[in-house]
């Protein structure tokens, strides 16, 4: 890469990825307690920076994630022009000189795209020869919070300034979530506060009615659908007493329920359509009337094909002259992938 090129990508991810430098507000992405107190307290919780571990704690998130990290299992295979295998001259794309697995350095980079635009490798490289670069030996995935860009656009790990020769930037498909969807994570956890208050009283919408004016005083009204609200939330609390001068309506009761439920699956879409997944990946369960190999089949093949928005960006990062020999190219395999088949199960 040309140095006016890579200072045009630097500056791309200081506008992008928002790593500042300022005491106290701080990245977006970090998940430090302090630095959201502080946004919090100056901006509101409304536009506090979304951080990774919150939208983890959102069930679709979390799905989404474990979905698209299945990835990491597919090893890299590198192609020369005539299609021949010669991942062998590449042992870094199967090892590491490392305790860090080729499955957790894979695994990390798809992560930190999910959630962040880019994603750094630190890479070992042999002696260069006729003035470029060595060929790459090693690589390892560097954690998010630990690497950065300084005012001069150079590359830092750990405060540490690192040649270009050093590391890859990894640009991922999108912007990631916590830039492009803190509304809709914010709403999510929002919504999980109120399911989770629904669980706590089960019927969340009672309407209790005098069956004559002044009948209760406020203070036994007060006390009377305190004692409703904990009976509710007792295990026998489907079984009430009610005295003559009050009426208990439940019909809003379901209601309720149903908006919940109609809004976790519009979560769901959300998140689906941010990470471009099909959204019925992202189910825990479907009906047993679904459960078909004809349906398995094309949802399998539909993903195979969602999932190249995550495989490509890396392929052609990895395949660019700085990395491999030109004419060299990275690839996923796919060929061991199984696909359901029909007919009698059979005994391995």
């Amino acid at each position: 890469m040309k140095f006016a090129q890579r200072l045009d990508l630097i500056r791309r991810i200081q506008r992008t990825s928002a790593k500042s430098h300022v005491s106290g507000i701080v990245s977006p992405w970090s998940d430090g307690e302090l630095e959201k107190f502080v946004w919090s307290d100056i901006l509101g919780l409304d536009v506090a920076p979304v951080t990774r571990k919150e939208a983890m704690s959102v069930p679709a998130v979390a799905a989404a994630r474990h979905r698209i990290i299945q990835l990491a299992d597919r090893p890299l295979r590198a192609l020369d022009s005539d299609d021949s295998d010669v991942t062998a001259k590449h042992k870094w794309l199967f090892r590491t000189d490392t305790p860090q697995t080729p499955w957790e350095r894979m695994a990390h980079t798809l992560d930190d795209w999910i959630f962040y635009p880019w994603s750094l490798w630190l890479v070992a490289r042999g002696a260069a020869a006729d003035g470029g670069l060595g060929a790459i030996g090693d690589a390892r995935h560097v954690p998010y919070e630990r690497w950065g860009v300084n005012d001069d656009g150079q590359v830092t790990v750990d405060d540490e300034v690192k040649g270009p020769a050093e590391y890859l930037l990894l640009e991922g498909p999108f912007d990631g979530l916590l830039s492009a969807a803190p509304e809709t994570i914010r709403a999510a956890k929002s919504l999980e506060r109120a399911w989770a208050a629904r669980v706590r009283n089960p019927t969340p919408t009672v309407l209790i009615e005098e069956q004559n004016d002044g009948d209760f005083t406020k203070k036994e009204a007060k006390t009377y659908v305190t004692n409703v609200a904990t009976a509710l939330r007792n295990p026998d609390g489907a079984v009430l007493f009610v005295p003559a001068k009050a009426k208990i309506n439940l019909d809003h009761a379901e209601s309720g329920i149903n908006v919940l439920t109609e809004a976790r699956n519009a979560v769901r879409i959300d998140i689906a359509n941010f990470l471009n997944l099909n959204a019925s990946a992202l189910d825990g369960a479907k009906p047993q009337s679904t459960l078909t190999y004809e349906t398995q089949e094309t949802e399998a093949t539909e993903l195979n094909d969602r999932m190249a928005f995550w495989t490509a960006p890396l392929e052609h990062a990895l395949s660019v002259d700085s990395v491999v020999p030109r004419g060299t190219r990275v690839r996923f395999d796919f060929s061991n992938t199984s696909t359901p088949q029909t007919g009698t199960p059979t005994e391995d």
